[in-house]
């Protein structure tokens, strides 16, 4: 238990050692800190992870820059704990430890930046942190607020400490200040602020020229960022670092782990040009679509989520996997949502572009058609992870009800190179045609934007149409961000379905002119 302050309990010699030993294990580390002040904070996984990594920013700081990590950024959805963590019990603890450590807390905004600093002060004035580091513990020099400190913004601590914090919002005055510690808690504040170029050059203008100079010889700096842009503050000092800029730690915690990591640091660095970090593995061991906070935001949650925000925004705010929303080759207006296919069909094909990995990219099958007026509609699309046995089984299942709502038409499906592929490729037909499915396989072969080119012209050309359906949005976002985003699977297929249909109609006009 706790001791209060002023209590007249009477306790054992056993319970008097338990405290003091408990009272030993707060100061030392930072979860048994969080804990000692508020008996309700939990520590999952990834927070004891955090903790530990904090704890070497406070080494870094202690050994004057000899030891630690002095520069920190870590990645992370919102609502998993980062602001109460990183900008509130860390720079509480850090005071304890050290009193004299001077601190600017930062954020998108300054309110929440004061919100962080009350809060931190109201630790430091509590009975549990007095008990560790102030007048209540047995230390000589007791760590306690400045009498003249009101002011929430810019408070110090009492002599004969050096140590203050000071509050203030991205683009704020801060000058005339220093700094030991610098945290920046999401600089950006939303959607449109992430969109807005003039917003990011203003925060990257603010941590250069402002925030980063107030930085002590032996300063660190902790940045808790949740991704909105490639080109936000993170993306930006990731791509300084590859030029020779500050070699920054960095901890990727996605809300779902990742279906595909770096495959070698040289991938990595390649990633880190377009703003984005793509880790070597998960930083807590997890497997593929496991939850970061399960207990909390499960995996079903998340999945809702994902539906309800869309994949542009979930990628970046939850799976800190940011891609620019336009990619310059589709624009969303070029396509127009429809209620039904076409009433006459000149042809129809669905293309599968496989993937034989139940954990790395997807398996999409895109239904198009050609209708007699003219436009070319994208009818549906399937999209799966899963091995190669399932996978082929599910492209049989869709066929057959493909089949029962349309007719017969032809089934096409790529070949990867190599002799493995065209043996995963005879084996799909195989299975499509024992199903009494029309199929043929084929090699793909030239770059992807050029394959995706006539695509992208039809449409432009207003003569694409997609049927409404529950994939739209995302087929719609891989659109949108190629050939900048993650994923390309249903792209690769729409444009190798469409490229087909151009052939089989010409084939058709040939036919009636000969």
């Amino acid at each position: 238990m706790t001791l209060s302050a002023g209590a007249m309990t009477r306790v054992t010699p056993r319970q008097a050692a338990a405290e003091r030993a408990r009272r030993e294990l707060a100061r030392r580390r930072l979860a048994h800190f969080c804990q000692y002040v508020d008996a309700q904070y939990q520590v999952p996984a990834h927070v004891a992870l955090l903790a530990e990594r904090l704890e070497q920013v406070a080494r870094f700081i202690e050994t004057e820059g000899r030891e630690g990590i002095g520069r920190l950024m870590i990645l992370m959805p919102p609502r998993h704990g980062k602001t109460e963590l990183a900008s509130r019990l860390f720079p509480a603890w850090m005071m304890g430890r050290r009193p004299d450590t001077r601190i600017i807390l930062a954020s998108y905004g300054a309110d929440l930046a004061v919100k962080s600093s009350r809060a931190v002060r109201e630790i430091v004035t509590g009975t549990a942190f007095q008990a560790l580091f102030g007048r209540l513990s047995a230390v000589d020099e007791p760590v306690q607020l400045s009498s003249d400190s009101r002011n929430v913004q810019a408070w110090d601590l009492a002599q004969p400490h050096r140590g203050g914090l000071v509050a203030a919002g991205v683009g704020g005055g801060i000058t005339g200040l220093s700094a030991d510690l610098l945290i920046i808690d999401d600089p950006i504040k939303n959607r449109e602020e992430a969109e807005s170029e003039a917003r990011r050059n203003l925060v990257d203008d603010w941590y250069r020229s402002s925030a980063y100079t107030r930085l002590s010889p032996w300063g660190a700096i902790v940045l808790f960022h949740t991704r909105w842009h490639p080109d936000d503050l993170a993306g930006r000092l990731l791509r300084r670092q590859l030029e020779g800029g500050d070699a920054w730690t960095v901890v990727c915690l996605p809300a779902l782990a990742l279906e595909q990591y770096a495959e070698s640091e040289a991938q990595q660095r390649e990633m880190m040009r377009d703003g984005i970090y793509l880790p070597l593995e998960d930083a807590l061991g997890r497997r593929p679509g496991e939850a970061l906070w399960p207990e909390r935001f499960g995996a079903e949650w998340l999945a809702e989520r994902r539906l309800n925000l869309g994949a542009y925004d979930f990628e970046a705010l939850y799976q800190q996997m940011p891609y620019l929303r336009e990619g310059g080759f589709f624009r969303r207006e070029w396509f127009t949502i429809v209620e039904t296919g076409p009433s006459q069909v000149r042809a129809r094909v669905r293309y599968w572009d496989k993937a034989a990995s139940p954990t790395g990219d997807y398996t999409a099958g895109v239904l198009m058609s050609v209708g007699d007026d003219g436009y070319f509609y994208i009818e549906h699309v399937a999209r799966m992870r899963a091995a190669s046995g399932e996978r082929d089984r599910a492209m049989v299942e869709i066929g057959r009800r493909d089949y029962e709502a349309l007719g017969p038409f032809l089934i096409l499906h790529q070949q990867d190179p190599g002799s493995a592929g065209l043996d995963s490729a005879r084996a799909t037909n195989e299975a499509l045609a024992a199903a009494g499915l029309r199929a043929r396989f084929e090699p793909v072969t030239g770059d992807k934007t050029v394959r995706a080119g006539p695509l992208a012209g039809m449409a432009q050309s207003g003569k694409v149409r997609i049927v409404r359906g529950e994939w739209n949005a995302d087929f719609l976002d891989e659109c949108a961000a190629f050939p900048n985003g993650r994923h390309d699977d249903q792209v690769d297929a729409a444009a190798s379905a469409f490229n087909e249909l151009l052939k089989l109609t010409r084939r058709a006009r040939e036919s009636k002119i000969l």
